[in-house]
């Protein structure tokens, strides 16, 4: 009976150690397509990425007495037309963003946008107690590559700093290339969640398959250098079936990164 309790405790001490180094899909789940009425979904997770204008203050606080991590979503490069503030920013637009037709590219060297995410969105979002914020598109930087928007960038993630919450920067691999190359980064944000690393996208029938060679080569070269910086890492993956997802989990295990298997889009 004492070797098996001492089988047995082995056994979890190995799980937990083996925890420690990375973590399973299901520890991290991006739901950007749900309102707190599907609350329940989050119920599996650890780490959450929410959009906030569908969340409650009363609903976050629930979140954190559960135990969860709950970031944010803020588009920070882009805007999409079914926001309140399309209309605002309709003189700073750049151009339409491929594959997303309702959204568009916004000019964030200006001041007026600047001023707008960092101290409307940013403070309204830090209000409701979150504990970090999910910024996506900075990915600008690679469709106008300019030192006008890389420095925006730059300003904007500098004015959010000011609110101490956790900065986490969706894709914008060029943008955070150039932040490490300038030593950068430790001022301006904490973790870099990348998509697509291992599957991909046919925007043209919304299925998913597995992302080509080259491209996970260069995810993984580019995620090691993140690495190196001390960043926390999180992959985004969509449709991977039960064959690449073991892949994918030795990966992030081995590398101490954290994963989310989207069944589509939609992330609900």
């Amino acid at each position: 009976m004492k070797k098996v309790l001492v089988f047995v405790c082995i056994v979890i001490l190995m799980g937990i150690l083996c925890g420690c180094r990375g973590s399973m899909a299901g520890d991290y789940g991006v739901f950007l397509g749900i309102n707190e009425d599907e609350v329940a979904k989050l119920k599996p997770y650890s780490v959450v990425v929410i959009e906030p204008s569908e969340f409650s203050i009363e609903t976050i606080n629930s979140l954190h007495a559960e135990g969860k991590t709950v970031y944010g979503y803020l588009n920070i490069g882009a805007v999409e037309e079914y926001r309140s503030y399309f209309d605002r920013f309709q003189d700073l637009y750049l151009g339409v963003y491929e594959d997303w037709p309702d959204e568009r590219w916004v000019n964030v060297a200006s001041s007026i946008w600047q001023d707008f995410v960092v101290d409307e969105l940013g403070k309204q979002y830090a209000d409701k107690g979150l504990d970090g914020l999910f910024l996506d598109n900075a990915d600008v930087y690679y469709e106008y590559k300019t030192d006008g928007i890389f420095n925006g960038l730059c300003a904007i993630l500098e004015g959010l700093k000011r609110y101490n919450l956790t900065l986490i920067i969706n894709g914008g691999d060029t943008f955070v290339k150039r932040c490490i190359k300038e030593r950068k980064v430790k001022s301006l944000f904490d973790g870099v969640n990348q998509e697509t690393v291992f599957t991909s996208i046919n925007f043209d029938n919304n299925t998913y398959g597995v992302q080509a060679a080259e491209e996970t080569l260069y995810f993984q070269d580019y995620l090691m250098e993140v690495k190196a910086q001390g960043l926390k890492v999180y992959l985004l993956e969509y449709g991977a079936n039960k064959e690449l997802e073991k892949k994918i989990d030795a990966y992030c295990k081995e590398n101490g990164f954290i994963w989310y298997n989207a069944k589509g889009l939609e992330l609900r």
